[in-house]
């Protein structure tokens, strides 16, 4: 290992927040543009490397790193990248097949069952927070992308998915409360 990343490194164990900051410095930039080629998306190579390079802070006491420091930088975002994207395979692939499902229960309700359950997903949409309901109702119900919204609304993409994200929580949460799993599963059929 080059002697100043083993300087780094050491100094880094000792919870020495200028390494820390060195090594930030010297690495970053790097990192982001290998991350991005693999993400092709740029606020989602610089959540990966953020990621990364926290959880190197948080394990500085037992780093191990038995080839370069750069390397294992390297392979640390290469491991983030591939959980963070397992993660988000194996999700499309549940909605998908949630979806498969409740289609075809759906095509066995009657009309008036329906509206009664969209009032109800209304109710929910309605005690979202004002952001949260727009971003939502963006994206489910007038069918913009995320990149779309985030244009039009002046916000970043993470943010758009953050706001997506918590209304779907919000909603689930209040159709729990209201013991309607069926509208549950709507919702992730307009998805």
């Amino acid at each position: 290992m080059h002697n100043k990343d083993t300087f780094i490194l050491e100094s880094l164990k000792n919870g020495d927040e200028r390494a820390y900051k060195i090594l930030y410095d010297k690495y970053y930039t790097d990192l982001i543009v290998y991350c991005y080629n693999l993400t092709k998306d740029k606020d989602r190579a610089e959540d990966i490397v953020q990621q990364t390079l926290v959880k190197i802070w948080i394990k500085k006491d037992t780093l191990q790193i038995k080839s370069s420091l750069k390397n294992y930088l390297y392979r640390s975002v290469y491991n983030t990248f591939l959980k963070e994207y397992r993660k988000i395979k194996k999700e499309e692939l549940a909605l998908s097949e949630l979806k498969n499902t409740v289609l075809m229960d759906f095509v066995e309700k009657d009309e008036s069952f329906l509206e009664e359950r969209m009032k109800l997903l209304e109710s929910a949409i309605d005690q979202l927070p004002k952001k949260n309901r727009e971003v939502f109702l963006l994206s489910k119900k007038s069918g913009y992308k995320h990149k779309e919204i985030a244009f039009q609304l002046e916000i970043s993409e993470k943010a758009v998915e953050k706001h997506v994200s918590r209304a779907t929580q919000s909603i689930k949460k209040w159709l729990k409360e209201k013991k309607d799993n069926l509208l549950l599963v709507f919702l992730y059929c307009r998805t």
